[in-house]
C-alpha cells in the first residue's frame, strides 16, 4: 500500500494532540505519536525527543517554537543531522492542526525536510 502524503514520516510532541497521529495513520500517513512511544508524562527533554524521532527517521511536530529553533541551530553547529523540526504556534482546533500537517505531509518531501526546520503553513 502506497501511503498518503510525499513520504515525510512525523514523530508529534508531547504538547501536539495524540489523537492528530491516529488520524493521520488512518489517513494512510506515516505517523507516531509522544504517547504511543511511551515517551509522554516523562519529563523527556526537547532535544532527547528529537533524538528519538531522529533515530526513528521522523520529523518532529512541535508547537515548542524557541527550544526547537536554538536545538536546530545547536545541532548545526555541531554538525549534527535530524530528520526535520516542523513547528508552529498552538493550533486549538484539531480539524486545522490535521489540515495544516496533511498539507505540510503533502508538499514537503523527506529532502526538504531532512535537516531542516519548517513552519507549518496557515
Amino acid at each position: 500500500m502506497v501511503g498518503a502524503g510525499l513520504g515525510v514520516s512525523i514523530f508529534t510532541d508531547e504538547m501536539i494532540n495524540p489523537r492528530l497521529a491516529g488520524a493521520l495513520v488512518r489517513l494512510a500517513y506515516d505517523a507516531e505519536s509522544c504517547q504511543w512511544a511511551g515517551r509522554a508524562n516523562q519529563h523527556i527533554a526537547d532535544e532527547d525527543q528529537l533524538v528519538y524521532a531522529t533515530s526513528q527517521g521522523r520529523a518532529i511536530l512541535t508547537f515548542n517554537i524557541g527550544d526547537f529553533e536554538r536545538l536546530d541551530r545547536q545541532w548545526k553547529a555541531r554538525n549534527r543531522i535530524h530528520s526535520g523540526i516542523v513547528v508552529s504556534a498552538q493550533i486549538v482546533r484539531f480539524a486545522e492542526l490535521l489540515r495544516r500537517v496533511q498539507r505540510h505531509l503533502d508538499t514537503i518531501s523527506p529532502a526538504e525536510q531532512h535537516n531542516t526546520l519548517l513552519e507549518l503553513a496557515p
